[in-house]
């Protein structure tokens, strides 16, 4: 029952962090913390916390090496920080199995954006200079876990 009621808060957080992020391009860190908090009730629930801290670092790592390195490489901001630390959140949430979860969650997190921008270059004829990359970080967060869930059913 603890369980059903950590993940309703954790789907509301996820859906404020949509809402806000398409809204004004800004992800809160007390929305983060919040999802830190309600993976660090969870890790503690199934036992797992040394396994979500390590996929934790292992989720953002991609995205703090772009995040440092891109933005040197081109003079431009590539991904915010509210991003990075989303994808720690998220990667708290999730139990670290296999490196072909990240893979996936990467794929996703990449691919998914870059169909959106070229159907809306096809549709409007305007290519958007910002996207909100946090719905698509949560998408991915959404398709590893009924992945990993599929697993265990």
């Amino acid at each position: 029952m603890v369980k059903v009621i950590v993940y309703f808060f954790i789907i509301v957080i996820l859906l404020e962090i949509i809402i806000r992020d398409i809204r004004e391009k800004i992800i809160l860190n007390k929305s983060n913390l919040g999802l830190l908090f309600l993976g660090g009730i969870l890790g503690f629930l199934e036992g797992d916390l040394q396994e979500r801290l390590l996929s934790a670092a292992l989720y953002a790592l991609p995205f703090i090496l772009i995040y440092g390195y891109g933005s040197d490489i081109l003079n431009k901001e590539c991904i915010g920080m509210g991003d990075v630390k989303l994808v720690t959140s998220l990667g708290f949430l999730l139990n670290f199995n296999n490196f072909f979860d990240i893979l996936i969650f990467l794929n996703i997190s990449f691919i998914t954006p870059l169909i959106y921008l070229g159907g809306k270059y096809i549709y409007l004829k305007k290519l958007d200079k910002d996207i909100a990359f946090g719905p698509f970080l949560i998408l991915s967060y959404l398709l590893v876990l009924i992945k990993e869930n599929y697993e265990k059913w």
